[in-house]
């Protein structure tokens, strides 16, 4: 039995090493995208570009980000603004925005059709009058609580068209108004960068791995018609992740990169917030599969939340008998710290966090796995997960996993 053991702790060691070796790995937060990335003289004709943002009860987000947005230095810019039944007072807070902003266009979304995800729905509508008028142009999809740098726009426009590529997506760096958020939230990240690198993410060889974020996606016009947009994912709660994989199994250039200043977000506002919003994702990206969730849990819980009990157990041993396997389990369980420290550092500089939250990953993890126990829970037994007074049935979102016909609407 403490030979099984000592090769788990040599594996979880092994594991945590190729993680912070892991050329993939470095990636991620070696190349972002800024500002001062790309030479005005790199492109000469830019395209125009359609922006489009849903919102569903965002009133106090949209005076904030809404600005940054249509004030974009762009040479041609139309912002799409859809209004996903809000219940606050969204209406009145876009009627002044309306009026300050002239290249601003608003939406009342109507009901969805049965099958529909509510942000595919107001999407498919925003996209389907960006397309309206026949031209030839880019569409930025992107979130209501999405703040952009004057320049966030133009750079990443320029880099899609000096790379050739025809999807760009950029990962925007969190803000937060609590301590929680900045733990649940860093160490999400950290979680997301380890099971998606960018290295891979980005290599078109490899058809499995994508990675794209919500909150930016700017895509070919051509490339988001040819994938079947919005209609192909319409089930889909993490549409994001599945447009990006349709573009690479139908052979387009996606990038992906992070950015500290281009966008920021603050995508929860407070603990409630933040759980309730990662409870609808958790088991969605499982894709609704109980082994996949059993294996997450137990993987979770011996690699990410329990290296600092290995290393408080190897200590005592050591410290009361000194021998071969006592050796062998301290240099474990120090490795494994120490490189999932320094790992989750990259977030945490990443997110200009005090560098102590580099210590905090067991935690965060700790906090995730309850998140995803709660989530295949609400939709084991409490009618499916909720997010922004809609609650999402577990007969609709599990088309995801068994690819029959929805027999109820979300």
């Amino acid at each position: 039995m403490l030979i099984t053991f000592l090769v788990l702790l040599c594996l979880i060691a092994l594991f945590w090493l190729w993680l912070f070796l892991s050329p993939a790995h470095r990636e991620n937060f070696s190349h972002q995208l800024n500002p001062d990335s790309m030479d005005d003289a790199a492109i000469k004709a830019l395209p125009p570009v359609a922006v489009m943002v849903p919102a569903r009860n965002e009133a106090t987000m949209l005076p904030l980000t809404m600005p940054t947005i249509c004030s974009q230095d762009y040479p041609d810019l139309s912002c799409i603004l859809i209004d996903d039944q809000s219940e606050d007072d969204s209406v009145n807070v876009i009627a002044t925005l309306r009026s300050a902003h002239t290249n601003l266009i608003v939406i009342h979304g109507v009901e969805r059709p049965k099958g529909w995800m509510g942000k595919c729905w107001a999407l498919k509508q925003a996209a389907d009058v960006a397309m309206s008028d026949g031209r030839d142009k880019l569409l930025l999809f992107t979130d209501a609580d999405i703040v952009y740098h004057p320049l966030a726009v133009k750079t990443a426009v320029k880099f899609l068209l000096a790379n050739k590529y025809d999807a760009v997506s950029l990962i925007p760096r969190c803000t937060f108004g609590e301590q929680v958020e900045a733990i649940g939230l860093a160490g999400f990240i950290s979680v997301l960068a380890n099971l998606f690198p960018l290295g891979w993410a980005n290599d078109p060889k490899k058809k499995t791995f994508a990675l794209a974020a919500g909150g930016f996606i700017l895509i070919r016009k051509e490339a988001y018609l040819a994938i079947g947009g919005h209609d192909a994912v319409k089930h889909q709660i993490i549409e994001d992740m599945n447009l990006a994989k349709l573009l690479k199994q139908n052979d387009f250039k996606i990038h992906t990169r992070f950015t500290q200043d281009l966008i920021t977000t603050r995508m929860y506002e407070g603990f409630a917030d933040m759980w309730e919003g990662l409870t609808k994702n958790a088991y969605a990206g499982m894709e609704y599969r109980p082994e996949r969730f059993w294996v997450g849990l137990l993987v979770g819980l011996l690699f990410n939340v329990m290296p600092p009990f290995y290393l408080l157990w190897s200590i005592w041993w050591i410290a009361h008998s000194v021998n071969a396997y006592s050796i062998i389990a301290l240099i474990a369980g120090a490795i494994m710290n120490l490189c999932m420290i320094a790992i989750h550092a990259r977030t945490v500089r990443f997110m200009r966090l005090p560098l102590w939250h580099s210590l905090l990953m067991p935690v965060s993890a700790a906090m995730y796995l309850l998140i995803s126990i709660s989530s295949a829970f609400q939709h084991y037994y409490r009618g499916g997960n909720a997010w922004k007074g809609r609650r999402y049935e577990r007969e609709m979102v599990e088309v995801i996993a068994t690819g029959t016909k929805a027999t109820n609407e979300a």
